[in-house]
């Protein structure tokens, strides 16, 4: 006897009002929003001695605040927190809508030859018909276009910082060593170095984009796919699973937009310092990676 039909899989976002609303570009929406009210609700009264929902609020913010100032010193801390705190918070409150029921498995039917009409017009009943949804909500951070957006974000002001912090000179000088190439010798090995760590820059698109991209649309899948097969098992494994992936996703994404942050406004006096952070960072992706695959 057949049961269900596994949920249809889409990479590209489906259009679900409006003509141009999509419902991951929905759930960026939604995102926001909740943001919006979990901060206005934490930091409205601003008690003296806080608690509840304020005490929460300030604990995660103070805590992520002393980890960017520990990595970047109290006075360049005090500028990144701007650039990573929202990084962090927005990535994991998208991140945590895919457990919410409903998210991936209600919206409208799209009727294929041969299938019976849903009840009440676009809930899906029929076994038969049970593939043929496109979903009004889908986790933001499963659409390409926003996590690399975020990524090429990431990646630009992570430049305007560098220029802002060295001058336009000795940034550049960065990755096209001119005099270095004129010594001859072992300068022509740093001018090529500069050369790839403009590559190195770019290629961060692609990291940065394709893992946080991946591994929320590998769970989005997973927990869509045993959400039909076996719900119950879902719940109890797949779901804390799920927020803990959430939680480390978020964090990989906002502590190497810290990492590079802080690599970019180092100067080339400090030059065995930055490539050994350089070093330490490509090891926290590698590691990252893997741990935080489906």
């Amino acid at each position: 006897m057949q049961l269900w039909n596994l949920p249809n899989i889409s990479i590209a976002p489906e259009v679900v009002f409006g003509g141009w609303i999509t419902n991951t570009l929905l759930c960026t929406w939604i995102s926001i929003i909740v943001l919006m009210l979990l901060f206005y609700f934490g930091i409205r009264r601003r008690d003296l001695i806080p608690s509840g929902w304020q005490n929460f609020i300030e604990w995660m913010v103070e805590s992520l605040l002393g980890l960017v100032e520990s990595v970047s010193g109290k006075e360049k801390g005090r500028k990144f927190f701007p650039i990573v705190a929202p990084f962090f918070f927005f990535i994991f409150v998208a991140n945590l809508l895919d457990v919410i029921p409903g998210v991936d498995t209600l919206g409208w039917y799209d009727p294929k030859p041969g299938d019976r009409p849903p009840l009440w017009g676009f809930f899906i009943i029929d076994h038969t018909s049970s593939n043929h949804i496109i979903p009004w909500i889908r986790p933001a951070t499963t659409d390409l276009n926003l996590t690399l957006a975020m990524a090429l974000v990431s990646v630009v002001i992570t430049q305007i910082y560098g220029f802002i912090s060295l001058g336009a000179g000795v940034h550049l000088n960065k990755y096209i060593n001119v005099k270095a190439l004129r010594r001859g010798g072992l300068g022509i090995v740093e001018f090529i170095v500069g050369l790839l760590e403009i590559i190195s820059e770019l290629s961060r698109l692609i990291s940065f984009s394709f893992r946080l991209f991946g591994n929320i649309f590998a769970g989005s899948i997973l927990l869509a796919v045993f959400a039909f097969l076996l719900p119950a098992l879902a719940n109890i494994i797949f779901i804390p699973f799920e927020i803990f992936i959430a939680g480390i996703q978020a964090f990989v994404f906002a502590f190497l937009t810290l990492l590079f942050l802080e690599l970019g406004t180092t100067s080339h006096a400090h030059h065995d310092e930055g490539h050994a952070n350089l070093e330490g960072a490509d090891k926290f992706e590698t590691i990252a990676g893997p741990v935080a695959t489906h």
